[in-house]
């Protein structure tokens, strides 16, 4: 009698044991669907932000586009004909000068994605890979491409502005151009030109074009990029919504 009784209590302690760790398994189930559908509507909100940050992105490189395609005319111009040197010193100065440009992107919410540690939750394999290359690849690409236009961008106008035989002005329409210069608007303007058909200043201008040539390649094929990969992430929110 006592051995039954004993099976008994065992067989009913092992039963509990079991209901118990059900229980448990159940439990930490249920917590994990809570968490994905969590996640999952927390990459979808991501997805969301990151259209808009990409649509940014490509405003900012409509922008740029137009500034190299200005900047590229206006030394071309100068190597084309010679109707420049019909204009005045301070709108001659206009076509020499190198710009660069600043880079706007947006990471803000590609950050978040990384720090919620769903970089590889964004939806199919395809779009994950589309998504990180962009902005770990083609984004510093571009970061690393401004940097060095810049550094160029600035040499070219230590030449043209920092020079011993023009004086130069500002080529904005600032208060500093009104104040008086040595030589008179003809001298300036020779003393340019001479500067703009010297081999050094044809080998700055060359440059410049050779440099804005590539960057706005670069920045066409890096918008075409980015267009696609909206494409490519509404396509994933298709399957969310």
């Amino acid at each position: 009698m006592g051995q039954n009784k004993t099976g008994k209590y065992l067989k009913y302690a092992v039963g509990e044991i079991v209901l118990v760790v059900i229980g448990i398994l159940l439990a930490l189930q249920i917590n994990n669907w809570n968490q994905e559908r969590i996640n999952q509507k927390r990459v979808t909100n991501y997805l969301i932000n990151l259209v808009e940050d990409i649509k940014s992105d490509i405003v900012h490189y409509k922008i740029n586009i137009n500034g190299y395609k200005d900047d590229l005319n206006n030394n071309k111009r100068l190597f084309i004909n010679d109707d420049y040197k019909l204009l005045a010193a301070d709108s001659l100065l206009k076509l020499v000068n190198s710009y660069y440009h600043i880079n706007r992107t947006s990471s803000q919410t590609y950050e978040k994605i990384k720090n919620a540690g769903l970089i590889e939750s964004l939806g199919s394999e395809t779009t994950n890979k589309a998504v990180n290359d962009y902005y770990n690849l083609e984004i510093i690409y571009y970061i690393n491409l401004f940097k060095w236009d810049k550094e160029y961008s600035n040499k070219d106008s230590d030449f043209w502005f920092y020079n011993e035989t023009f004086e130069s002005s500002s080529d904005r329409d600032y208060k500093t151009n009104a104040l008086a210069f040595l030589d008179s608007p003809d001298k300036r303007k020779n003393d340019l030109i001479n500067l703009i058909e010297s081999i050094q200043g044809r080998n700055h201008l060359r440059g410049a074009i050779i440099r804005k040539e590539h960057t706005l390649k670069r920045v066409q094929e890096l918008k075409s990029v980015a267009e696609n990969l909206i494409k490519m992430i509404n396509q994933e929110l298709e399957k969310r919504l």
